[in-house]
């Protein structure tokens, strides 16, 4: 599948290039940094510019979030957890950022180029309607447990 993107300017276009953002069999195209961040208190929220705008084929979303390596390498996660970018958010000012929250007591610099984050794309299913429904049977246990230790 093929998707657009638009690069804000030469110079990132040249950093994605650089980062190698996708290899054969990949199902995640990486994403960047585009410009220097720097943390030095836990808890500190960054938007981290990822200076690009993605238009989604029709009928599908994307997905962004954080590369398996984000955490252990910088220390951050990302704030919403995963990014939902439906197919319309491609205006010409709606350029992507990863939320990032920081969770290292020393201070860290993220360097521009810096490969943070990932989106899929994913075809989208709306909901059309939502319609009441009344539980039956048993409960499973409570959140996040099937009823087993």
């Amino acid at each position: 599948m093929s998707v657009k993107i638009y690069y804000r300017n030469e110079s990132v276009n040249l950093l994605y290039k650089e980062a190698g953002v996708q290899t054969e069999g990949s199902v995640g195209f990486d994403l960047v940094c585009v410009e220097n961040m720097y943390f030095d208190a836990v808890g500190q929220f960054q938007l981290l510019d990822l200076g690009i705008i993605i238009k989604a084929p029709k009928g599908h979303h994307c997905l962004l979030m954080p590369r398996s390596s984000t955490f252990k390498k910088f220390g951050l996660i990302q704030a919403n957890s995963v990014g939902l970018i439906d197919e319309d958010y491609c205006g010409p000012e709606d350029y992507w950022r990863f939320p990032a929250i920081y969770l290292r007591s020393e201070p860290m610099e993220i360097k521009a180029g810096t490969r943070l984050a990932q989106f899929i794309v994913q075809k989208s299913i709306p909901v059309t309607s939502v319609e009441d429904f009344c539980p039956e049977g048993a409960s499973r246990g409570g959140f996040g447990s099937t009823g087993h230790s």
